[in-house]
């Protein structure tokens, strides 16, 4: 801003206009060139996004992580086919090129990765948010604990948003079905939505988190700061989710340095 200040007045609605133009050039000066997946495109790639329309997504919209990766491919100069996972096969078949990477909801790992030819990079925006908002190699490691849980250990299932659970919601009901039959034990899991994040966490073994679609990049850095202060390993759910499918490894292929973890 200017040295003697920039007057505005709400009145008058003088200067308003000069003060957006401001903002705008400070906020783009200091822009997050984090991306979500553009990073990982070239120019004309095409991006297969595999999106379950079920009980649980919401009526008449995509959630924001869909919506978010869309414009980012739009913005890498690339195109994107969607469709939900019973189609998957027919659309590939219908492609005229190869998909550069193939985008699935993590609630759909297991069947996408069955029809997604093995020369097909495969991943899921809930890893792909992992990178952007948080730090993918701690959750990847995080993974491991799977593995070895034990009957009575406690499992914190820690979601960022508030929205209406449904009957088959993946947080309460298929993640802990899922860890229960992968690690073959009887954990004791604990629930927490929204800004709510326990300040104790010493008393978890493991602590499984959402991709933090609804919170920032800020946040999700504390919550997995806190996590390690705390000694407590961290996973998000694509990463388990990929985990407890075993194709963990497959699922990191766009980003090979984390594939040696695995």
């Amino acid at each position: 801003l200017p040295e003697k200040g920039l007057y505005v007045s709400a009145l008058t609605g003088e200067g308003v206009g000069e003060l957006k133009e401001k903002l705008g050039a400070l906020l783009k000066a200091e822009k997050n060139e984090k991306r979500i997946v553009a990073d990982l495109l070239s120019p004309g790639d095409l991006v297969v996004l595999v999106m379950p329309i079920d009980e649980a997504a919401p009526k008449g919209r995509l959630i924001l992580p869909q919506q978010q990766t869309m414009r980012d491919i739009l913005d890498a100069r690339c195109a994107f086919a969607a469709c939900q996972p019973e189609e998957l096969k027919e659309l590939l078949a219908g492609l005229g090129k190869k998909p550069r990477l193939i985008i699935t909801d993590s609630q759909a790992f297991g069947r996408v990765a069955k029809d997604t030819p093995e020369d097909v990079q495969l991943t899921s925006f809930s890893i792909l948010f992992a990178r952007y908002k948080g730090d993918l190699e701690t959750l990847v490691q995080g993974a491991a604990k799977l593995k070895s849980l034990q009957d009575g250990h406690k499992v914190l299932i820690s979601e960022g948003c508030t929205h209406h659970r449904q009957c088959g919601d993946i947080g309460t009901v298929k993640l802990p079905g899922w860890i229960r039959e992968f690690s073959g034990t009887e954990p004791e899991f604990h629930f927490t939505s929204g800004g709510e994040f326990p300040e104790d966490l010493n008393q978890y073994a493991l602590i499984v988190h959402c991709g933090g679609c609804m919170l920032n990049e800020k946040e999700m850095q504390h919550r997995l700061a806190c996590a390690q202060q705390a000694g407590v390993p961290v996973v998000n759910y694509g990463v388990a989710i990929a985990q407890i499918h075993g194709i963990l490894k497959r699922s990191l292929a766009p980003f090979p340095a984390l594939q040696a973890l695995v």
